[in-house]
């Protein structure tokens, strides 16, 4: 098994992390997310035996794991080529994604990352604090995907958080982490991962 495609997982979540919390470039946030979520998906499943994605199909056997899996990836393929798949003796065409492209927004990161994050803690069973915060804030953000009793729990850290506008939600996620990264609780929990979210590569040159 190869520790150092889990760790190039880590790395890219970690960034992607990094520039979701400050607000910066949502581009390469969706493709460093997307990227690790096409490896950790593998580790998830060989480690644990389930993965987020194929979990949720298992449950929902009305939905399509390729409908699925086109949906989360419909972004990334748009930002990371130029032309269609290549088809023999055809002329490879230009891919006209401007209309897919104009919906994007930083919004569509949110459940890159929680995707990404979660199959990466079935497979190393840690989490940095920061990744924590942000599946907390997601299911505050989207109660209806959890029972009522649970979804309380996260509204408790989050008040009122969809009413608020964008920027207001995602200082909020920012002052949450903030707190939580004093409390010793949360940090010393076994699940939390202490590393930084941004990590030099572990193979040194040459």
């Amino acid at each position: 098994m190869s520790n150092l495609k889990i760790e190039v997982a880590r790395l890219q979540l970690g960034t992607a992390t990094d520039l979701y919390l400050r607000g910066l470039d949502p581009v390469s946030v969706h493709c460093l997310a997307s990227g690790a979520c096409e490896v950790i998906e593998f580790y998830a499943q060989k480690l644990s035996g389930k993965a987020l994605l194929t979990g949720f199909v298992e449950t929902k056997p009305d939905v399509s794991f390729v409908d699925l899996r086109n949906s989360q990836r419909q972004y990334w393929n748009s930002f990371k080529h130029a032309t269609m798949p290549y088809q023999k003796g055809k002329q490879t065409a230009e891919r006209d994604d401007d209309k897919l492209l104009k919906t994007f927004r930083d919004e569509k990161n949110d459940l890159a990352l929680l995707i990404g994050w979660y199959d990466y803690h079935l497979a190393t069973r840690k989490m940095p604090i920061e990744a924590q915060t942000q599946q907390a804030w997601y299911f505050a953000l989207h109660p209806e995907k959890l029972d009522p009793k649970t979804a309380r729990i996260y509204e408790k850290f989050f008040p009122n958080l969809r009413t608020k506008p964008r920027a207001e939600q995602k200082r909020m996620l920012n002052d949450v982490i903030e707190r939580v990264r004093v409390d010793n609780d949360y940090m010393s929990h076994p699940i939390t991962e202490h590393r930084p979210l941004v990590l030099s590569w572990p193979v040194a040159a040459g």
